[in-house]
């Protein structure tokens, strides 16, 4: 009986301990209140680095983009990018919030220079209708420590890892250091298209820098004769680029392509030698056989570029008049020598414009090409818009059918890289294009 007693005032006694708090935690802090309190910790992270942080984000797509940040206890943030030149030279300041997304997430919840690279309207950036480069602006927190946030997009799974920037980095931003080195390095390239790099092998391995689709890579001809890529992406730092994944060859490996402001050129480090990047004349690799690697048309614009010859210049200039005082009053846009090298496929695609539209003429080829590099193309049969202008386009299309061709790069102070279809059987038909 007394045993029963003693049992029930037990009882008794627990239940009005759970009824005075039933939230209370067993840890003895309610998991709302540690969430709030880790949320002070980020900001003050985030706020605590006097200087800043930079980062590098890549899209699924391809290539790299930089960034830096400096947060503000008042939930503005104020940034540089590659993205764009006023980006890199220009910071934009626009707002941020941290808040619980499931877990605690970091948000910029204003359009900024992030919002360029996932902006809908590919007229904005480029990229994909509806989603751009499909790169994240609102990111979960995975870790923190003293010098180094790491964060993942909550929509596209974007990598970012934020790391504390030095006051001479800082000063640099705010100096417009960045987009001066951009723009050194990239006329340095723009004047010196043939670069190498060269290791103990003696091989040459061509530098290729697309700062368009923002891909570095090596180009080279293997002992079997095949041609070779070792390509990754990369983004700008306030040192040179820096590479998404180490570049391998033959055992030697870097991670970083450096700027050297005061001998102007290009180094790598491979176990701490300093290995520089040369310039070649001409391409280290034949112009046909970077076809549908390095690029896969040529864009031949209706006014002259260097390397046309006086023949293609009457020929292309007749056509372009013939065109817009026809029946269709049509403007020459541009004509895009267009190569599938998986299929042995060229397209001559003329667009054209009415009234303000936008229109394509295309006229197909196959072709062959020996190992020499002499294309031999055979025309296809075309249709629709291609037949309304099929007699004006047709001295230009003979040449295409009758002759072989060779394709060689030239560089031009103004125009930059080029390269160039010329005929076999008349030396003095020739012309040139955008590499694209």
């Amino acid at each position: 009986m007394l045993y029963n007693r003693l049992y029930i005032i037990l009882l008794a006694f627990l239940f009005a301990a759970c009824s005075k708090d039933k939230t209370e935690s067993l840890f003895g802090e309610k998991p709302e209140e540690r969430l709030e309190e880790a949320m002070k910790e980020y900001k003050a992270t985030l706020t605590g680095s006097a200087y800043g942080w930079k980062t590098g984000v890549y899209p699924a797509a391809g290539g790299g983009y930089a960034f830096y940040f400096k947060f503000g206890a008042n939930d503005r943030v104020t940034m540089y990018s590659d993205v764009t030149p006023d980006a890199a030279s220009q910071g934009l300041e626009s707002t941020y919030r941290l808040k619980a997304v499931q877990r605690p997430s970091l948000l910029f919840d204003t359009y900024s220079y992030l919002h360029l690279l996932s902006d809908p309207d590919p007229n904005v950036y480029g990229g994909a209708t509806g989603q751009g480069y499909a790169i994240d602006f609102e990111y979960s927190i995975d870790a923190v420590s003293a010098d180094t946030i790491k964060l993942t997009g909550i929509a596209n799974n974007t990598r970012m890892v934020m790391v504390k920037a030095t006051q001479a980095e800082a000063e640099a931003y705010a100096a417009g250091d960045f987009v001066s080195l951009i723009d050194n390095m990239q006329s340095y390239m723009a004047q010196n298209p043939w670069l190498y790099l060269e290791f103990s092998d003696g091989r040459k391995l061509q530098v290729s820098v697309n700062s368009f689709a923002k891909n570095f890579t090596l180009i080279y001809i293997d002992d079997a004769g095949q041609v070779q890529l070792l390509s990754t992406g990369y983004y700008y730092t306030l040192n040179g680029l820096y590479l998404k994944n180490p570049i391998t060859y033959n055992g030697n490996t870097f991670h970083e392509l450096f700027w050297d402001p005061v001998k102007e050129v290009f180094y790598v480090t491979v176990n701490g030698q300093r290995v520089e990047v040369k310039v070649s004349p001409s391409s280290v690799v034949p112009a046909h056989r970077l076809l549908g690697i390095d690029f896969a048309s040529l864009i031949v614009p209706p006014q002259a570029l260097p390397g046309w010859s006086a023949d293609f210049t009457t020929i292309y200039t007749t056509a372009a008049n013939a065109i817009r005082t026809g029946p269709y009053r049509l403007t020459l846009y541009y004509t895009e020598f267009a190569f599938d090298v998986t299929q042995g496929i060229m397209n001559v695609d003329v667009y054209v414009i009415q009234n303000n539209n936008l229109y394509l003429a295309q006229y197909p080829f196959t072709y062959t090409k020996t190992n020499a590099g002499v294309f031999k193309f055979t025309g296809q049969t075309f249709r629709g818009n291609a037949g309304l202008i099929a007699t004006e386009m047709k001295p230009l299309l003979d040449y295409i059918r009758n002759d072989r061709f060779t394709m060689d790069f030239l560089v031009d102070s103004q125009e930059g890289k080029l390269a160039q279809l010329k005929s076999v059987e008349h030396p003095t038909f020739f012309f040139s294009g955008y590499p694209q």
